[in-house]
């Protein structure tokens, strides 16, 4: 009798989440509207890491995956289908963010490369179109691909503002979208495009050395935070180790616990202070 009524149970719950599923993927209501900018959230993501899977199809295997914890959850109580439908939902699109900010750290690398083999093709051609053409076989992955999707576009007729507009929209980096507004600029004024990039590749090369030169400034300065914060620590382990009764008067004694309490908000006080001014690269 118990294992039937677990059935039906069981059964009503996946009936309730194929319900849910329904609702949400038809796209009625604030609900369903949602759930669609979500799904056209992750396209955006998965078109610009140029996934096979799309966006659509990971949304709403996610919902399937929650309704479906979420059911076995309901009727077994069991905390190993909270954390799966909870991954179900928290994973996909942590992975896609990560692997986003991966691909746009690469382009922003190669950016400065791109620029001085477009200068040095433009100096061949007057064609912005012909020189970043002559560019795709010439730069590494992941730029390449990028910008022959840029050269399709413009090949089925779109125009050169435009294609970079949409470039800069689906990496979304301000380096890249500063370098492709020069790009765009430069060509509609008729000045010297060539030494323009020239300079632009130069100055982005200067900005990357520079950013080096902070990012290990900054590491070497939390190394001494992380040291500092841990020698108090340390010292009360050796003494403890050396004399395990040197501590019980402010262990045990009321003054000696507000010396405990005062010297922990010191420490921490100094340790978030130190960490933001180390953290200034961020």
């Amino acid at each position: 009798m118990s294992s039937l009524l677990l059935i039906g149970g069981a059964l009503v719950v996946l009936g309730s989440s194929l319900a849910t599923y329904t609702a949400l993927a038809a796209g009625g209501g604030s609900l369903g509207r949602g759930f669609h900018a979500y799904e056209m959230r992750l396209e955006r993501r998965t078109s610009f890491l140029l996934l096979a899977c799309g966006g659509e199809t990971i949304a709403r295997a996610q919902l399937v995956g929650v309704c479906v914890c979420g059911a076995f959850f309901s009727v077994t109580r069991s905390a190993a289908f909270a954390v799966a439908a909870v991954l179900a939902a928290l994973v996909p699109p942590i992975f896609l963010w990560k692997r986003h900010a991966i691909r746009v750290g690469k382009l922003e690398r190669q950016l400065d490369t791109w620029l001085l083999m477009l200068a040095n093709a433009l100096k061949a051609t007057s064609s912005v179109a012909e020189a970043t053409a002559s560019t795709v076989a010439l730069v590494p992955r992941p730029f390449s691909e990028e910008v022959d999707l840029l050269v399709k576009e413009m090949r089925l007729g779109v125009p050169l503002d435009r294609a970079l507009n949409a470039m800069a929209g689906r990496i979304q980096s301000s380096v890249v979208s500063v370098a492709l507004t020069l790009i765009v600029v430069a060509s509609r004024t008729g000045g010297d495009l060539s030494g323009t990039l020239e300079r632009a590749s130069a100055a982005l090369r200067e900005v990357a050395r520079l950013e080096g030169v902070l990012r290990t400034k900054t590491a070497e300065g939390r190394g001494q935070v992380v040291i500092l914060a841990l020698v108090p620590f340390v010292l009360c382990i050796v003494i403890a180790w050396l004399d395990q009764s040197w501590f019980d008067p402010m262990l045990h004694h009321p003054y000696g616990r507000a010396i405990l309490v005062a010297c922990a908000l010191a420490w921490t006080a100094a340790v978030s202070w130190a960490h933001h001014i180390v953290g200034s690269e961020l």
